[in-house]
């Protein structure tokens, strides 16, 4: 199985277009690789989420697929925003042989307009505002805003948010209020591909 196909089944499981609360994307690209030292990831709006829930990966660089759909506005124009993520950690056929768990996790993540994925390192050495917006952030919405969010390919900023260790972050928009996550793992419990979908 190739990348291709495993995102599309992804799809299918996570965010079918029948469960209308979670949305299926139209397409997927490879928004860039995910930079982790400590192994703990969120998909957040750091001012909203308060905590959440994090999923431990290796150590190191992960790529990351976004799939993204158009969604409407009230005033007629549309918005491009990022509906699910995908973080393969083994290759394709190995993930698409192993147990897919569902459901996530029975708990309460809230996101608004914007989310912010990146690693525990990343997110303790981002500088924050007092009101827990990340300094990076507010350039980051406003070159989205600049050059998107209305097309279709950079419709997210990686932001490298410590030149010594690599570590970065990615801002997505979004169109929903909550995060889920799945965890795909093999029979020895090893994570093997992570999965984040964004719904209402």
């Amino acid at each position: 199985m190739d990348m291709e196909r495993l995102l599309w089944s992804l799809a299918d499981r996570y965010a079918p277009a029948s469960q209308v609360p979670h949305l299926r994307p139209t397409w997927f690209d490879h928004a860039g690789d995910l930079v982790v030292a400590d192994g703990r990831v969120i998909w957040e709006t750091p001012w909203e989420t308060e905590a959440g829930f994090s999923h431990a990966l290796p150590a190191g660089a992960h790529p990351v697929f976004a799939g993204t759909r158009v969604y409407p506005q009230d005033s007629g124009a549309v918005r491009h925003v990022v509906t699910m993520i995908v973080i393969p950690v083994a290759e394709p056929a190995r993930i698409a042989a192993a147990k897919w768990g569902d459901p996530g996790y029975d708990d309460i993540h809230r996101i608004e307009d914007y989310a912010i994925l990146w690693g525990g390192e990343a997110r303790r050495a981002a500088p924050q505002s007092d009101d827990d917006v990340p300094s990076f952030f507010p350039g980051a919405r406003d070159r989205i805003t600049a050059e998107g969010p209305h097309r279709r390919q950079d419709n997210w900023v990686e932001v490298v948010v410590d030149r010594e260790t690599g570590v970065n972050a990615f801002v997505f928009p979004v169109e929903a209020e909550l995060v889920d996550g799945f965890e795909i793992v093999d029979e020895e419990e090893n994570l093997l591909c992570l999965v984040l979908t964004a719904y209402s």
